[in-house]
């Protein structure tokens, strides 16, 4: 396969929406399948690893698709592909705690404390009492700014690692 800019920036943001639709379906599943808060939590570690896999496989096969990487190839990359799955799961996660079930993440943060410290259970609940519960979509686009923060950095690091040497004439 020769390099086309254009099948390179096809190619990863097919796998930025396949990898967001994951992303979408691994934090979904354990809140409709009720897990408890540490297989919960432990779901945003995964995904974690998993976006570094997927940003560090990407700049890898761009590399080999065009012949030579450059860092900003890899934090185009890296921030697109972040850009897009931070866009599907800040877009779900805030149509669930919005809409779906608006009580969600005050529960899970009750089971948390309850499970690994129930002495502040009754703090906890105090400060849950005390906050403002007005959510907005401003929410959305902030964690996607997240991120794409992290895809850049990510990729950054990645890049820095991966990318071709300038021959020395």
């Amino acid at each position: 396969m020769g390099f086309s800019p254009k099948k390179l920036l096809n190619y990863i943001i097919g796998i930025a929406i396949l990898s967001g639709i994951a992303r979408v379906l691994l934090d979904y599943v354990p809140r409709l399948l009720n897990f408890s808060p540490i297989l919960y939590y432990l779901t945003f570690l995964i995904a974690f690893i998993l976006e570094i896999t997927i940003i560090i496989y990407v700049i890898k096969k761009y590399k080999k698709t065009k012949g030579s990487l450059t860092i900003i190839d890899a934090l185009k990359a890296g921030v697109i592909i972040m850009g897009i799955i931070g866009l599907f799961y800040c877009s779900m996660a805030y149509i669930y705690d919005v809409y779906i079930d608006p009580d969600f993440q005050t529960n899970m943060t009750l089971r948390f404390t309850e499970q690994f410290s129930p002495d502040q259970l009754e703090q906890v609940q105090q400060n849950i009492n005390n906050q403002d519960t007005s959510k907005s979509y401003i929410g959305v686009i902030m964690y996607t700014i997240w991120f794409v923060f992290l895809g850049a950095a990510i990729s950054l690091i990645a890049g820095s690692i991966f990318k071709t040497k300038e021959e020395i004439k």
